[in-house]
C-alpha cells in the first residue's frame, strides 16, 4: 500500500514534535480505520483518534482547547475536504474524538489523515494509524457483493489448545454479530478430528466484501489474543469455502476429515453400465 505524506503534513508532522517538547499536545495516534481497510461505495468511514495531553485530557469528559480534524479527499484530487471530529469517549487518559467520511464522495481510493490542534497555542500533531502507519492513508473503495455467498470457515484447535465448551465465530460483518457474541461451530467430523470445527456464514446480497473474523472458545468465553484474521468475499460464485484457520494463528496440525468413498465391487459398477 502507498505511503506518502503531503507538504502539508510533513511541515506539521515538524511542528507537532516542536510542540510537545513545549508541553502542548503530548501524544496523538491510534487512528482508525488503518491505511489499507476497504471500504464499499455506500459506506459511511466512520475516524477516530485519541489524544494525550498531561494535566488536560486525564481528566474526566473532554480536555479543554483541543480540536480534531479529517482532512480527506479522492486520491488525485488537489484538494482536501475538512471535516471537524467531535469529542467522543475518555480511553484511559486519552480523549477520543470520532468524525464521518460520508459515503457518495464517489472515490475510487479515499486519501485522508487526521490533524489534532491545541488551541492554547495553535500547535498540531499528525499521528499514526492503529498498526503504526505514519500519515497519510489510503482506503480503497470497492463494490458491494453482487449476490448471496455463503462462506464456511474452519477452526482447528492447534497444538496444546484445548476448550471447555463450545466454540464461536465472530467478526467486522452484521452476520457474524459485528465482534458481538459470534455463532456457534459444529464438528467438521468429530470421530475423526475432534478439534476441528466449521461454521456455515451467509453474507447477503449487498455486503462489503472485507471480512475481518477472530474465534472464541470455552463456551464462546475466550478470545483469541492475536490479530484478526481477514478474506475478501468472492461473488463470483454463491459459495466459498476458507482455508482452515489455527486458533492463535496456530500451524493447523488437525487431521483431515475423510471424504466419503462409496464401496461398490467391480461387480456392481459393471452391472450399472450394461
Amino acid at each position: 500500500m502507498r505511503k506518502c505524506v503531503s507538504a502539508l503534513v510533513a511541515a506539521a508532522v515538524i511542528a507537532a514534535f516542536a510542540s510537545t517538547a513545549m508541553g502542548a499536545v503530548g501524544w496523538c495516534g491510534n487512528i482508525w480505520p488503518n491505511d489499507g481497510i476497504p471500504y464499499t461505495s455506500i459506506d459511511d468511514v466512520e475516524v477516530y483518534v485519541q489524544v494525550w495531553k498531561e494535566g488536560v485530557t486525564d481528566l474526566p469528559g473532554q480536555g479543554a482547547d483541543i480540536e480534531a480534524y479529517i482532512h480527506y479527499r479522492c486520491t488525485g484530487d488537489p484538494d482536501f475536504i475538512v471535516i471537524q471530529m467531535a469529542y467522543f469517549s475518555d480511553e484511559g487518559n486519552n480523549d477520543q474524538y470520532k468524525g464521518v467520511i460520508p459515503a457518495g464522495h464517489g472515490c475510487a481510493e479515499v486519501e485522508y489523515f487526521v490533524r489534532v490542534v491545541d488551541l492554547t497555542d495553535g500547535a498540531e500533531c499528525y499521528g499514526n494509524d492503529q498498526a503504526g502507519n505514519p500519515p497519510n492513508f489510503f482506503l480503497p473503495i470497492t463494490e458491494v457483493t453482487a449476490q448471496d455467498v455463503t462462506v464456511r470457515f474452519h477452526l482447528c484447535l492447534a497444538g496444546e489448545t484445548t476448550t471447555t465448551g463450545g466454540v464461536c465465530v465472530t467478526g467486522s460483518h452484521p452476520v457474524l454479530t459485528e465482534w458481538g457474541d459470534g455463532l456457534p461451530m459444529f464438528f467438521e467430523c468429530e470421530a475423526a478430528s475432534p478439534k476441528r470445527y466449521f461454521a456455515d456464514v451467509t453474507f447477503p446480497i449487498g455486503s462489503n466484501p472485507y471480512v475481518e473474523y477472530k474465534y472464541r472458545k470455552d463456551d464462546c468465553a475466550t478470545w483469541e489474543g492475536t490479530g484478526n484474521h481477514s478474506f475478501l468475499i468472492d461473488d463470483s460464485a454463491p459459495d466459498m469455502d476458507l482455508p482452515i484457520d489455527g486458533w492463535e494463528w496456530l500451524e493447523p496440525d488437525c487431521p483431515d476429515c475423510a471424504s466419503p468413498v462409496e464401496e461398490l465391487t467391480w461387480g456392481t459398477i459393471k452391472a450399472i453400465y450394461r
